[in-house]
Formats: C-alpha cells, structure tokens, sequence
C-alpha cells in the first residue's frame, strides 16, 4: 500500500490526463559532460557506417536459422577525434529467448529503438520509485530509457520463423559500451560462495554446484570473436519460451518503455514537404529524464530542413539511405569546418555535436527513407534555421550574406522587420 502511494504521488506531480504539465525532477536540458577513454584522439570524421564493420560479437548458435545473433558497437575513438558525447550498439538476429544479458552501467544512461520484432525489456529500481521495477513489451518503433546503473535486461519474444528481433541502442556516454558495462556470470563469478548464493536468494550448496558453468567469466569483459567466455547475448533453457514464453505483466504508469504510436509528438514543418517529424522528449516520455528522440520520416529526396538542437546527438539511419552534413565539428580548429553530403545506409550513424548546424535528405530521390536522432537530454531544444532567420532584421540579413538584395526568381520565407 505504501509503495502504491508512492508511485501514485510520483506520478501525480507531472500527470494531469495523461499530459505532463512540467517536468519531473532531475530533467535534464542541458548535456552532462562523461569522461570518455580515447585521450580526445581519434580522426576527423563525424559518420561512421556501422553496417559495413564486421560485427563485435558473433553467436553463431544463438538463432542459427538467422544466421547466429550479432552485435555491432561504434567505435569512439574512430570518430569526432575521439571526443563523442555518445555511442551506439546494433543488435541484429536475435530470436525468441534470446537476451540480452542482464547488466548495468557505470556512467552511461540508454536509450533504446525497437527495429523490428516485439521485445520485452525489464529494469530494477535501486529504490523502489516510481516502481520496484518496470517490465515491458514493445513492437517495431518502441523506445526504452534506463538510467545509469540500474540493472536491467532484454529479451525478444519473436521466433526465428517470423523474423526474429532487432533493436539499436544509444548510450548518453563517450565511453565505449561495453568497458560502461557489468554483465551478471562476471560479477558473481568475482564473489565468495556465499555472497554470490545470498544475492541470488539460492542454497550455497546449490550455488557452489552451478559455478563451474561460468567461473570462466571471471577475469572475462565481455564475449567477442575471440573471447568465448562470458557473452552478452544468452539464450533462455530449452522449454521456457515453447511455445510462447511467460505472459508478461507489463508496467504502465511511468513505464521505462513506452509504444511511439502511443507517445510521439507528430510535427509537421512549413516549407519541408515529405518531412515528417515524430519527437519523444521527457514531456511525452515521463521516465526519460536525461535522454530523448526525434523520428524523422523522409520521402523520395526529401530534405530536412537544417537546424541545431541543444544537446549531443547521435542519427541513426532505420531505413533507406541518407546524404548528412554538418556544418562545424568539435570546439577548436573545426568549429567551422564543412563536413557535407556524406551517405549513411540503413545501420550507419552520424555524430552532431552540440550546437552544430546539420541537415539531411533521402539519397536515392526514388526511395524513402526513416532515420531516429537521439539527444544526450530530455528536453532538447531544436532551432529551425528558417524559423530563426525569419525573425532577424532583412537589411542585417543582407549585410551578413554580403548582398545588396534578393534576387527577383529567388524564393525566401518572409523577414520581419
């Protein structure tokens, strides 16, 4: 009872049907700068195609009628000189029972985008608020947020023959994902019988027999091509999921995932035709506090409109292919530098950083394409460049772009005075 009350009033502070009114404590608008691990050394590239890389971690008898389940993580250091706000992880051919290995980060809050197939994702509360935990289940475009160093887990509920399960992850952290990781079989593997048997509310005996199975693990970060010791991705025992697995009792107020059809914020920019804008910020998302989305929809050529947001921000490219530029790089001697019509497939990802004006089109003219922008705070600001510049004086306009006038066939928005 006194939990319900709790959760109860939690929500009851930003909820008044079912909109948030203001945001809860802790939002976070501006970006919290994390220590990275590339001594700010990498090259001067802010795209980085993810799909071409061989994947980090290979299972080939996880779901082997997919082709074995793969992870691909970006490197930190191989962009941005090594001095990214955020990184990315792309987890591809999982089944049904197939998890992802319960863990936690040090420094690093989640972000999650549900590709394809229905997941669940489960988290603990370190304190029992707004819930002792959150259990979910999302389809294709569902978004999950867990906070840095509360425990948590995903498993997908799609079998093999119905296309298994993919998902993207973004981490509000330069660090690379797995260092900011601890997986269950290394810690325990790490602690006295005893201490192990009593966290996990089992026998010592009983304990003390299962431990050989990961040992191993011990001394182990994390399973990769040449590391079979402790991996990150595990299938559930035969039988747990046949036929189905366990009906799930899913969490629903302050949930850490939540449906987009159910959330998202449709926005519809003037002057940008095909563009459609999808945004998921703390306002629609109440437990997001330190991270948000925005979905961007494009048609045949389309392009959206530039712009520069009030965070970090990592694009991921869901489907079809993209051109991106950026104008500006890190702080320094590339705060001004162009970085201009670089291509980005389904899978790849771009960097912006702070401040950074960018923008994007569909690639192909005769495709459309989806890309996802993840933000490093819950409350990003986006500035619309043609928003902005129509509210500037037109003879300093002028005077900026060093022209006396428009040309007569030169369309522009109209400048107030």
């Amino acid at each position: 009872m006194e939990m319900a009350c709790r959760l109860h009033i939690w929500v009851a502070l930003f909820t008044v049907n079912g909109l948030s009114q203001f945001l809860p404590p802790g939002t976070v608008d501006v970006p919290v700068p994390r220590p990275g691990d590339c001594n700010s050394i990498g090259p001067a590239t802010y795209v980085y195609p993810l799909s071409a890389k061989e994947p980090n971690d290979y299972f080939p008898n996880v779901c082997p009628h997919l082709g074995g389940a793969k992870v691909h993580f970006n490197n930190p250091c191989a962009w941005a000189h090594g001095q990214a706000q955020m990184t990315t992880a792309h987890f591809t051919s999982m089944c049904k029972g197939a998890t992802r290995t319960i863990h936690w980060h040090n420094t690093a809050d989640e972000w999650g985008f549900v590709n394809k197939g229905e997941l669940m994702t489960y988290v603990a509360s370190p304190d029992g608020l707004p819930w002792p935990s959150s259990y979910n289940v999302l389809s294709k475009k569902g978004v999950w947020y867990f906070p840095a160093g509360w425990l948590h887990g995903l498993m997908c509920l799609t079998p093999e023959e119905d296309g298994g399960c993919e998902f993207t992850l973004v981490f509000a952290s330069p660090q690379a994902a797995e260092p900011n990781g601890h997986n269950l079989d290394t810690t325990f593997a790490q602690a006295a019988n005893d201490v192990a048997a009593s966290a996990l509310h089992v026998d010592i005996a009983a304990y003390a027999a299962s431990r050989p199975a990961f040992a191993h693990a011990a001394n182990s970060n994390h399973f990769s091509r040449s590391n079979m010791t402790a991996p990150i991705v595990t299938m559930v025992a035969s039988g747990s999921c046949d036929p189905k697995c366990p009906p799930v009792q899913e969490t629903l107020a302050a949930a850490a995932g939540v449906q987009a059809v159910a959330v998202e914020q449709q926005v519809m920019l003037p002057n940008a035709p095909g563009v459609s804008l999808h945004r998921i910020r703390t306002d629609q998302f109440p437990f997001a506090r330190t991270m948000s989305q925005e979905r961007t929809e494009l048609s045949p050529g389309a392009v959206r409109p530039m712009l520069w947001v009030s965070a970090d921000a990592v694009l991921i490219v869901v489907a079809g292919s993209v051109t991106v530029s950026l104008e500006g790089g890190i702080p320094g001697s590339e705060a001004h530098r162009a970085y201009l019509n670089e291509t980005l497939s389904a899978g790849d990802i771009a960097y912006f950083p702070n401040g950074r004006a960018y923008w994007f089109r569909e690639a192909s003219g005769n495709a459309r394409a989806e890309t996802i922008t993840v933000f490093n705070v819950g409350n990003w600001k986006s500035f619309e460049m043609a928003q902005a510049i129509s509210l500037m004086p037109e003879m300093a306009v002028l005077s900026n772009l060093h022209v006396k006038s428009w040309e007569a066939s030169a369309p522009r928005a109209p400048i107030h005075v």
